[in-house]
């Protein structure tokens, strides 16, 4: 097979667009590797015209291992290699008391609940609204590098307690860009949309807490990250709660401001990969009848980034992050 050519073009302010691959559901070692290199670069990659769930997993090989979503209740049926999001899976919340939105999620790492966090992703979009439902998506490498020294010193050793999270449903906290957020009333549900109850949401005693660092280096790039995900953090470990939640609240306007901030508006057949050691995301969310629908592939690391907060599973923290 003959590698074949390609272009990438830096997006605004982080992240590179990927053009000539579109339409391939192949891809030889060359071009993953020459792939490879391009995303531990640049952290994002914008792919268009994968127009195939075949395409799509080619792909994903072309940067590791795929593993099945933590949670089997959101495996797609079909093939639990792929993570569905939104089409008939979505309810409706209201954010602010004026918000009727559906597919919206706050800032945060994908499985940042677990002592093994993906490596990365690969969503793919194959319906997308007539407005809203883009994906924001936040370097932390770079908001790292742009911290004071002292602010890094303080950083380095650490530690924070996660647990797993309902995502919008129950989160007004940091990593949130709304006050409130309820159940509509019956009367308030858009037609279509399914009755939202919060007791859908998996068991959360499934996943203890977990003890993880607020920095990690990422052996790949040799690049330090903030390694917080804030829809998980519940506290910095030796502070009281006042100064954790002010340290957290800096931190998270920090990381979120909009010159580590890469938007994606999608277009169908649109197959974006981030790395998830190193960039948090979020989901703005769309209207309820607007059909906002896509495939998600997970990439799997090996390593340890967690413990137990219980002390089981005493096994030292990588603070290295590798494939």
């Amino acid at each position: 097979m003959t590698t074949p050519e390609f272009s990438i073009k830096p997006l605004d302010p982080v992240g590179a667009e990927v053009n000539g691959l579109g339409g391939l559901e192949s891809f030889d070692a060359a071009t993953a590797q020459a792939l490879n290199q391009a995303w531990f670069e640049h952290g994002i990659l914008l792919f268009r015209g994968i127009v195939s769930a075949e395409a799509h997993i080619a792909l994903s090989r072309c940067f590791g291992e795929i593993e099945v979503h933590p949670l089997p209740e959101l495996r797609a049926p079909e093939n639990p290699f792929f993570f569905p999001l939104g089409g008939e899976r979505v309810s409706a919340l209201v954010f602010d008391e004026t918000d009727v939105l559906v597919n919206r999620i706050p800032w945060h790492r994908d499985t940042a609940y677990t002592p093994t966090m993906c490596m990365g992703a690969i969503l793919r979009m194959i319906e997308v609204p007539d407005a809203q439902g883009e994906t924001l998506l936040g370097d932390t490498a770079a908001a790292y590098d742009a911290l004071p020294e002292d602010m890094k010193r303080r950083l380095d050793s650490l530690e924070f307690h996660a647990t797993i999270s309902n995502g919008a449903v129950e989160h007004t906290g940091l990593g949130a860009w709304w006050s409130t957020v309820r159940e509509p009333r019956d009367d308030e549900f858009p037609e279509g949309v399914t009755p939202f109850r919060t007791g859908a949401y998996p068991d959360k005693s499934r996943f203890p807490p977990v003890i993880m660092p607020a920095v990690l280096t990422h052996t790949d790039s040799g690049r330090k990250c903030l390694f917080i995900s804030p829809m998980n953090v519940d506290y910095f470990l030796g502070m009281d709660r006042a100064e954790s939640d002010a340290l957290l609240a800096e931190l998270v306007a920090h990381m979120t401001s909009a010159r580590f901030v890469y938007k994606h508006r999608w277009s169908p057949n649109d197959a974006l990969i981030w790395d998830n050691r190193r960039f948090i995301h979020a989901a703005f969310g769309n209207r309820p009848g607007e059909t906002r629908r896509g495939l998600r592939t997970t990439l799997a690391t090996k390593f340890k980034v967690a413990r137990y907060a219980d002390g089981s599973g005493t096994a030292p923290i990588d603070r290295a992050l590798t494939m």
